[in-house]
């Protein structure tokens, strides 16, 4: 049986190069340090386009609130997500894109707010510490585990990951979400924060002013959010994963211009 193989530009390979163990050591070290870059490259690339687009929504405990946080989060997560995944996928069958992206977040994000929210700005981690997506990625990639299909997988793991980022970041929040008195005032732990610590921005284009409401402290308004975080996910990965596809077959003409 011939070990001669032929790459796309005809030439030619043999694969008993690989047989001497000299070459084979250089080899294996040469692809940690491939993939390290790769892993970097990806969640500062996760780390930039999340700040960029729902950055705003979960820098501060406060401005979590139940309607625009759930919902612009998992369309900002899905656009990187859908857009890796397909080629991922089709190439290598590995359902690992989605909880790669929100692993290097939720490393990214740490680092960020440990150095730049509190050791250089000195705000307490209580008040910015990061959300966790991590359960959502896992989710979504045992979703495609178990179909085997990109189309379900954009249905019902689309829906899941839309509609359980509420309740997945709970327990983290629902300290922040009791209710106080402070000098005659009814508001949250969260908000009593937002007042002692001064920022250089204030969330007025999240909160309505409004008298006899318990509008901080969730209610009927997360689950019809969560609905809808879920419907829209699913057509944002779902169109992501489109993109992916088309980006996917151009990928031969793209080499071939670089």
């Amino acid at each position: 049986m011939s070990t001669e193989i032929k790459t796309d530009g005809d030439v030619e390979f043999d694969i008993k190069q690989l047989d001497n163990p000299a070459v084979y050591k250089y080899y294996r070290k040469f692809d940690m340090p491939i993939i390290l870059i790769l892993l970097f490259l990806i969640g500062l690339s996760v780390m930039l386009h999340y700040s960029l687009t729902a950055g705003d929504w979960d820098y501060w405990i406060d401005w979590r609130d139940r309607r625009f946080w759930p919902l612009v989060t998992p369309i900002s997560l899905l656009i990187l997500t859908g857009g890796f995944t397909y080629s991922i996928w089709a190439r290598f069958r590995l359902p690992i894109t989605a909880t790669a992206v929100t692993l290097m977040l939720a490393l990214f994000s740490w680092i960020s707010r440990y150095y730049n929210f509190h050791v250089f700005t000195g705000f307490p981690l209580s008040f910015t510490f990061p959300s966790t997506y991590i359960g959502l990625g896992i989710l979504l990639d045992a979703t495609l585990v178990m179909t085997r299909s990109l189309l379900l997988t954009s249905v019902f793991g689309g829906i899941l990951y839309g509609a359980l980022i509420f309740p997945l970041n709970w327990p983290l929040f629902a300290a922040h979400f009791q209710p106080i008195e402070y000098k005659g005032i009814l508001l949250s732990v969260a908000d009593l924060m937002g007042y002692e610590y001064i920022r250089t921005t204030t969330p007025e284009y999240l909160r309505i002013i409004e008298e006899s409401t318990l509008r901080t402290f969730g209610g009927s308004v997360t689950p019809l959010t969560a609905v809808f975080a879920g419907f829209v996910s699913t057509f944002v990965y779902g169109g992501f994963l489109m993109v992916g596809a088309l980006i996917d077959k151009h990928a031969k003409s793209i080499r071939r211009l670089v």
